[in-house]
């Protein structure tokens, strides 16, 4: 299991360094007060703690916060402004952790505190979807935890891969990447004979789909033996059997 990413003012003070880490004015000033270095992670914060929080995150200055409740807990909402650009910052009232954030951290104190590098988190990208021309690579924090978005050009479109910050495994990939050329497919017929022969023979096959899920071609296909129904997934590339579920 992952470890919860605490990202509260006093470990934003121990990453890289206090002037590494906090550069700006704003932090500068924060670094003075009291509060950031006795601040307990496991108590409740206030409103003027959740801002200090995400002014020394970001680098600014906190334009607006309200308190909000979802998914059974307490956040404060802080809106920071950083030179014209507006930044999210969703922040724990039970103990100061940084949940979820909006806008592109590379521009602000935190591109600094994320365990992987914009490079590697690239380089993972690029090996996953087999494409070397990059778009634009951003940072957010989601679910307590650093993640980077890497776009690359699809036919035409914008596609991401999200590239944990933390550990640099790929956690997912739009599906209209297309990582194994179709040529390389194996056809629907013979989908439905690797499928009946995992079920059982005399299995009749109900309905054939080819879909596309975190950019891996997957034949779904419904089956019927005795008059129970199977779903079995195969990966059309491959030929491995992804899953057989009896109804």
């Amino acid at each position: 299991m992952k470890k919860p990413l605490a990202l509260t003012l006093v470990g934003l003070l121990t990453i890289g360094g206090t002037s590494a880490a906090l550069a700006s004015t704003a932090t500068t000033k924060a670094e003075a007060d009291p509060v950031l270095t006795a601040q307990n992670a496991n108590s409740p914060i206030s409103e003027q703690e959740a801002k200090k929080i995400a002014e020394a995150f970001i680098g600014g200055k906190v334009t607006d916060i309200e308190k909000d409740f979802n998914d059974g807990a307490l956040y404060y909402e802080v809106e920071v402004d950083l030179y014209g650009e507006e930044f999210d910052v969703d922040i724990s009232e039970e103990n100061g952790q940084i949940v979820d954030t909006d806008g592109n951290l590379l521009k602000t104190n935190a591109a600094s505190a994320a365990p992987i590098a914009p490079k590697e988190a690239e380089s993972a990208a690029k090996q996953a979807v087999d494409l070397d021309t990059i778009i634009q690579t951003e940072l957010e924090v989601e679910n307590a935890q650093f993640v980077y978005e890497v776009e690359f050009n699809v036919h035409g479109d914008g596609e991401d891969v999200k590239v944990s910050g933390e550990t640099g495994e790929i956690l997912s990939i739009d599906d209209d990447f297309n990582i194994n050329p179709s040529g390389d497919q194996i056809s629907a017929e013979e989908a439905k004979a690797i499928a009946i022969k995992e079920v059982g023979e005399g299995a009749k096959v109900t309905e054939v789909d080819l879909d596309t899920d975190d950019g891996i071609s997957i034949y779904e296909i419904e089956l019927n033996l005795n008059g129970t129904e199977y779903d079995v997934d195969l990966d059309a590339n491959t030929k491995e059997v992804l899953k057989v579920e009896k109804d």
